[in-house]
């Protein structure tokens, strides 16, 4: 009966350890069972910020996050073009399931019938979405259930290209424990290039003269490869807005031994069903491989 009683009691200390997430040498411990999920819990969080221009930005977004007490690693999910913080309900729920705090919120100005608010659509370029992005990861390190050691990136298509942009960012890059990227638009410049620079419409929303004049100089290859950690990118083959040679100009920018690269058989510029799948499983595993390690 004592053996039986030891033996329990050790297996829930086991259990307990490995969910714990806080400070110290338990960080290693963090090893999940495969089919292990916790129960997650969905918050609304706005931050409310001073932009470098001086106007009073209030991002608004959603936590989903695991219903446990602790520090967990946690996980900004960053939209496309005239995207929303609800592009990536698969993805929250799926990476706060094995233990991260997830935070998708709207880039201000940069969607229409977005909830954040200080912007419009003649206002935002990328380097205001960096400045939203930035502030989300001052504000969600501070985060009771969050370890500020291990914070992750996560963006789609103009997401992920303000994603890669952030994180090169000398200040910050040492603050972020990895990179995951669908599809990162970092043919924007080339797309926009040469171009007029006036308010032009574009997929039922508006790219501003402002956002077309700051990016018409812009090398990213030259930036990114500045955040010296590892990045994740799954892109599909039909992609029609972005094209390979971008994807290949970002692994060589980073360094192929860097990149976790996943090529997924004729999908598109977003992902559904099977691809979605595919896509979310490659970001996750990717997630817990560099975590704690």
């Amino acid at each position: 009966m004592m053996k039986k009683r030891l033996f329990l009691l050790g297996a829930a200390l086991v259990l307990a350890l490995a969910a714990f997430v806080g400070c110290g040498e338990e960080k290693t411990l963090r090893n999940l069972p495969a089919d292990f999920e916790y129960p997650v819990t969905y918050e609304d969080h706005t931050i409310d910020y001073t932009d470098s221009e001086g106007k009073e930005i209030s991002l608004f977004g959603q936590i989903c996050a695991p219903m446990e007490k602790g520090k967990f690693p946690a996980v900004i999910l960053s939209h496309g073009f005239n995207g929303h913080y609800t592009d990536f309900p698969t993805e929250c729920a799926a990476f706060a399931k094995r233990g991260y705090v997830c935070y998708a919120f709207d880039f201000c100005g940069a969607q229409s019938g977005g909830r954040s608010k200080g912007r419009t659509a003649a206002d935002y370029t990328p380097f205001t979405m960096k400045e939203d992005l930035r502030a989300a990861v001052k504000d969600i390190k501070k985060l009771s259930n969050v370890d500020s050691s291990q914070i992750f990136l996560f963006g789609g298509s103009q997401g992920g290209f303000v994603t890669a942009l952030t994180a090169a960012d000398s200040d910050i890059k040492d603050q972020i424990a990895g990179i995951a990227m669908y599809f990162p638009a970092l043919n924007i410049p080339d797309d926009w290039r040469g171009k007029p620079v006036q308010d032009t419409p574009l997929m039922g929303y508006s790219i501003g003269a402002k956002f077309i004049e700051s990016v018409q100089e812009l090398d990213p290859f030259i930036l990114i490869g500045n955040f010296e950690k590892d990045v994740c990118i799954v892109w599909g083959d039909q992609d029609a807005l972005v094209a390979r040679k971008y994807i290949d100009n970002a692994v060589a920018a980073y360094g192929t031994e860097r990149v976790d690269l996943t090529v997924i058989e004729g999908a598109g510029h977003g992902f559904g069903g099977a691809a979605l799948n595919t896509a979310t499983k490659k970001v996750l595993s990717f997630l817990e491989a560099h975590t704690y390690e």
